[in-house]
């Protein structure tokens, strides 16, 4: 992942910023046709920010910077594609989740001579000595999450509260979309709401 992130994900946030900057950007924005190139590039951008959330603390200005520009995009397929990466980015920063998905000892490294990964296809595997390896979020990708929220969920409620009923259908659409990805991405940062158990049910 972190080899893959330092190939393509600086590549492809440039993408989106020159497709920003050379379009008219004003007429991207409320363009309902969108625009197919950025689409692709967004939703790649989406998929990277599925990786492990110390790898991506690197390219934090790269990514804030993406979210500043296309955030206000009107386009369904581009404001979904901006929400998702929002809630990859903040799942990768903030939950705990197993780093990888091998369920043998076995080295999957080795020529297929000595090992072929598929001899162990429907084999049982011995949770105790797999040596799992979680990925636990440190103090900078909880600070990450925290400001991406503070960043952009504010002025989402903001602008459904004072502007709900002077914005067209299609920008409130694309706020709630935005805003109900941000909540799944963080929920596990929410803490519990303590409320009376109710009774007779």
């Amino acid at each position: 992942p972190i080899e893959t992130l330092k190939c393509f994900l600086p590549k492809t946030c440039e993408s989106i910023e020159s497709i920003m900057n050379h379009a008219d950007t004003s007429g991207l924005l409320i363009d309902h046709k969108g625009d197919i190139e950025l689409n692709w590039y967004l939703i790649l951008f989406a998929e990277f920010l599925r990786a492990r959330g110390d790898t991506l603390l690197i390219y934090k200005q790269m990514i804030m910077s993406v979210f500043h520009r296309c955030i206000y995009l009107i386009h369904k397929d581009s404001y979904e594609a901006v929400a998702s990466a929002a809630k990859h980015l903040l799942k990768s920063l903030s939950h705990v989740y197993p780093m990888e998905y091998q369920l043998t000892v076995e080295n999957l490294d080795e020529p297929f001579i000595n090992f072929l990964p598929i001899r162990a296809w429907g084999q049982a595997a011995d949770f105790d000595h797999l040596q799992i390896q979680f990925h636990i979020p440190n103090i900078d990708e909880i600070d990450f999450a925290c400001e991406f929220v503070e960043t952009f969920i504010y002025f989402e409620l903001r602008l459904l509260n004072e502007k709900c009923l002077k914005i067209s259908n299609n920008e409130r659409l694309r706020s709630l979309t935005f805003i109900h990805h941000i909540a799944i991405g963080c929920f596990r940062m929410v803490p519990h709401i303590d409320s009376e158990k109710l009774s007779n049910l």
